[in-house]
């Protein structure tokens, strides 16, 4: 082998091997007598790592491999692992929305609040006495319609079934938006008072319809006055001042019918 092989040999092999590895290519058999060969090279390895730097110089050769590593500043996380956002909260989730005031809901009406669509139990308690009064002077009217012997009576029923039918319907329109439903059917007591009137005619009819009407709108103006005053709703205690006029009206007449001696 001619010196310039072995040069070129013993590049080749440093190549491969790298710089670190040359001193263990040095203890191979049959590499030191290369090395002792190869221009005079000894043992120290002194001209291999010439050869070496020289052949690293090289623009021709290749050098070794780069890796494309990203810095991560995560340690124990993958570099491609999202940064994760801060919770300061253990035990609570980021978006969770924050309640100042435990055990009840942030939409829930602070202690003695209503809802806009919502009624008080008092303003309720009206709606519902208010219904049923009015219910009542409905079939009451209309039963002296059919039953009364006087023209006084009748007409009065009348007036009855008309007024209370139209302030039924503007109850109802209040109280629509504000969760609460009209009574449907009249209470035991003045089902019972319904069914004694309907069993009487002629005068004895008379006298004890113009009585009921007495109690009933006593009840009724002692009702609306206090929803006036005191009642909650601004809607319902406007309402029950307006109709207080009317109700205080309709005693009058029928405590002048039964003051009247000329009719029956």
């Amino acid at each position: 082998m001619t010196s310039l092989n072995r040069k070129s040999l013993f590049k080749k092999l440093v190549t491969v091997a790298g710089i670190a590895g040359v001193s263990s290519l040095i203890a191979v058999p049959g590499f030191a007598e290369l090395n002792r060969q190869t221009n005079g090279f000894n043992q120290s390895g002194d001209r291999v790592f010439e050869l070496a730097d020289n052949d690293l110089n090289d623009p021709n050769s290749p050098g070794p491999p780069v890796t494309d590593q990203n810095n991560n500043n995560n340690p124990g996380g993958s570099p491609n692992t999202p940064n994760t956002p801060t919770n300061n909260t253990p035990g609570r989730s980021p978006n969770t929305p924050t309640n100042n005031n435990p055990g009840r809901s942030p939409n829930t009406p602070t202690g003695g609040e209503t809802s806009p669509n919502s009624l008080s139990s008092k303003d309720r308690t009206f709606v519902m006495q208010a219904g049923q009064l009015s219910m009542m002077e409905v079939e009451l009217g209309r039963l002296a319609v059919q039953r009364g012997s006087s023209a006084g009576v009748k007409q009065y029923g009348q007036e009855m079934v008309e007024e209370h039918t139209q302030a039924n319907k503007e109850l109802m329109q209040l109280v629509m938006q504000k969760q609460v439903e009209l009574p449907t059917e009249m209470s035991t007591q003045n089902t019972a008072l319904m069914e004694r009137l309907s069993g009487l005619s002629g005068r004895s009819f008379d006298t004890a319809y113009k009585q009921a009407m007495i109690e009933s709108h006593n009840q009724a103006i002692a009702l609306f006055q206090a929803q006036s005053q005191q009642g909650q709703d601004p809607d319902l205690k406007a309402w029950a001042t307006q109709k207080l006029p009317n109700l205080q009206a309709h005693l009058q007449m029928v405590n002048q019918m039964l003051a009247d001696t000329s009719q029956p």
